[in-house]
């Protein structure tokens, strides 16, 4: 019987591969910017990153989370976060049916609560208009912030599809941290001049607004880098993180401190009061977490805000105004324009809050969701343009009231509040026990981690909050944390110790007062 196979050479199999899909690209990029040619560009570099992406899912995942690419291509220029929480959810989902071994990290009261919590989100916004969006074709608006909700909340399911070894946990970390110094990128863009204005095609251009409007001002008298709001916590994160506050105020390794001050400064340039108050906060409940205040650290610390604040005193009216403006938290003598600049804003916000407490009521048990009429948008520009008109109208209608519980009591009514606290509760209890009962290893960054977990939970109720922002940050925080740890641990067994082990020579005949 005549041997009918036949070998074909790899290299002449990727070759007819080869060929004719380059044959096709130079046929769309002929006309590069129509969109049917970004189209098929775009699904190429998709299906031959697959081999890619199947392998490192993960780790880009967890690098992109706090990185801000946002790329042209993706619908409404989306996260690259949200995109591959998407694809590192499909490959866990495929790796767990075809493989009974490769299981997703269960911690079941935290699956609980964030189930019950996008229930809650669905139900809603079902209810109240749909998930309707302008980019993706609908006629009303809104449901970006559905999906930037929901896509937080696969993101943790996402992120604990595997766990990290321990091996590789400051790497990792690192990852995590460190790619919000891609906030960077868009101010260095801008300075560098329009030879580099390509970047913003991939990287978020919202930071550089205030940097832009500045350079067309014939008085700019403040400017606020704004992606120092995300540099200042990528650098401090990490080192607390790599080597916690004893390790920071090291004597031998002078860079550390040095690095630290440069996170500060870097807060204090971006002009947000609340970063300042995230740092403050962070390093206080770090600080008591890894039990210095029972140590000679606290008399070093206490001496270091004293002397800070005998400089601060007299000089903090000469400082740039950006930083004045971020001081204006305390109480000291500063310029009248940053002092009015940051009273402006929060006189704004309350009055946008007096209106929005009226309306608490009226979608107390059933939320009013996201989904807004484009005529209501329309009516509402309308209406900035009126010298008698509020400022703050446009910003209550987009459901942007820069306040966390009104963020969840208006939108989502009280299911969606009672969902969000029990979220926070087992996240936080979870995070705590693996700061107590976890890997000693890993214990310098579940103390980081819970930090800022608790940090960010005080900020986003009684400083600045927004529900559909702030979740990523949220869900990102606890899935780093479980993806390090695994199962939630538990307390080792107590081994019962009987009095014959105490005493060998105990007589139970015998009493002591015989």
């Amino acid at each position: 019987m005549a041997n009918t196979t036949f070998n074909i050479p790899r290299g002449h199999l990727i070759m007819a591969l080869c060929l004719p899909l380059a044959v096709l690209l130079g046929y769309v990029l002929a006309e590069p910017f129509e969109s049917g040619s970004v189209a098929v560009v775009v699904f190429v570099l998709v299906v031959l990153s697959v081999p890619l992406l199947m392998k490192w899912h993960h780790p880009l995942l967890i690098l992109s989370w706090n990185a801000t690419i946002n790329p042209m291509f993706l619908p409404g220029r989306a996260s690259l976060w949200l995109l591959l929480s998407g694809i590192c959810l499909l490959f866990g989902i495929v790796n767990r049916a075809t493989d009974p071994n490769e299981k997703f990290i269960s911690v079941p009261p935290i699956t609980k609560a964030v189930a019950i919590l996008a229930a809650v989100i669905v139900v809603t916004g079902f209810l109240t208009g749909g998930f309707g969006s302008r980019f993706l074709g609908s006629s009303h608006m809104g449901g970006r912030k559905y999906y930037y909700l929901l896509g937080a909340i696969a993101g943790y399911f996402a992120l604990t599809s595997r766990q990290i070894p321990v091996s590789r946990s400051s790497l990792y970390t690192a990852f995590f941290f460190l790619s919000g110094l891609t906030a960077l990128v868009g101010h260095l863009a801008f300075l560098a001049g329009p030879a580099t204005y390509f970047l913003f095609s991939l990287f978020s251009p919202d930071f550089v607004q205030d940097q832009a409007a500045a350079s067309f001002s014939l008085n700019p008298e403040m400017v606020r880098i704004s992606g120092f709001i995300l540099v200042a916590p990528a650098i401090y994160s990490w080192l607390f993180a790599r080597f916690g506050i004893r390790g920071v105020f090291d004597p031998s390794r002078l860079w550390r401190p040095l690095l630290l001050l440069l996170a500060l400064t870097c807060a204090l340039f971006g002009g947000f009061r609340s970063a300042l108050v995230m740092f403050l906060l962070t390093f206080a409940f770090l600080f008591f977490l890894e039990g210095l205040h029972r140590t000679k650290y606290l008399f070093f610390l206490g001496s270091l805000a004293l002397l800070t604040t005998a400089l601060l005193v007299p000089f903090a009216n000469k400082l740039p105004l950006t930083t004045q403006r971020t001081l204006s938290v305390l109480p000291l003598n500063l310029d009248p324009v940053a002092r009015q600049s940051a009273d402006g804003s929060s006189e704004w916000r309350i009055q946008m809050w007096k209106a929005a407490l009226s309306e608490i009521p009226k979608y107390l048990f059933r939320g009013k969701g996201y989904a807004l009429d484009p005529r209501d948008v329309a009516e509402t520009e309308i209406l900035r343009a009126s010298p008698h008109n509020d400022s703050w109208n446009g910003a209550f209608l987009m459901g942007d009231y820069h306040n966390g519980p009104l963020s969840l009591l208006i939108p989502f009514g009280i299911y969606g509040a009672l969902a969000f606290l029990w979220f926070l509760f087992v996240s936080l209890r979870t995070m705590y026990r693996y700061f107590k009962l976890g890997d000693p290893n890993l214990r310098t960054i579940n103390a980081l981690l819970l930090a800022t977990f608790t940090a960010k939970t005080v900020i986003f109720f009684f400083v600045f909050g927004s529900l559909y922002s702030d979740m990523a940050f949220f869900t990102g925080l606890l899935g780093l944390s479980v993806a390090l740890n695994g199962a939630e641990p538990s307390p080792a067994p107590v081994e019962e110790t009987t009095v014959t082990q105490l005493d060998p020579d105990f007589n139970p005949g015998l009493s002591p007062y015989s």
